[in-house]
């Protein structure tokens, strides 16, 4: 089997794992599967791609999502579980929220995050915040390594794989 046809097949089945939804539970609008695959392409990668015509205003997908968290202009006005608006300086909206976040939460406050900040802060990286989290799940057991195969580029070109030997 080929390397693509096996990611996307990892990638379909987190999908098919990650709906949590019963009939009953089921948001209303959505009937079916999502009319939405996760696809490669030659030219940008990875993408998600309508497997049918989508109507304006059509509901195409919902979940839980299997990771979030505040940005940094937000992190005291936002629940650092579920990103809802909070009082000022509350870390949680709810009890439930704190314990869904003690997965992560225990080992993120285990460390000094400052040099990676200030790293990620100095390469210009878009979402440091979400890297830092889900490496904190799968130190905390929450999750497995394996979860960071779906973040890999199908194919590396040359010039990635210089950069990444010579990074290190």
């Amino acid at each position: 089997m080929s390397s693509l046809l096996r990611r996307r097949k990892a990638l379909l089945s987190i999908y098919s794992r990650s709906n949590g939804y019963t009939n009953e539970s089921k948001p209303r609008g959505l009937t079916s599967a999502p009319p939405i695959e996760v696809g490669f392409t030659e030219s940008a990668g990875r993408g998600v791609f309508a497997t049918r015509r989508i109507g304006a205003g059509e509901l195409i997908h919902t979940d839980k999502p299997i990771l979030s968290h505040p940005s940094l202009s937000s992190i005291d006005s936002v629940c650092y579980f579920c990103l809802k608006n909070v009082a000022s300086n509350v870390p949680f909206c709810s009890d439930e929220c704190r314990q869904q976040s003690k997965i992560f939460y225990d080992t993120e406050k285990q460390a000094d995050w400052s040099h990676f900040h200030e790293y990620c802060r100095t390469q210009g990286l878009k979402y440091p915040l979400l890297v830092k989290r889900l490496a904190c799940t799968i130190i905390s057991g929450a999750a497995t390594p394996e979860t960071l195969d779906i973040l890999q580029p199908a194919t590396l070109s040359s010039e990635m794989i210089l950069l990444v030997s010579t990074s290190g």
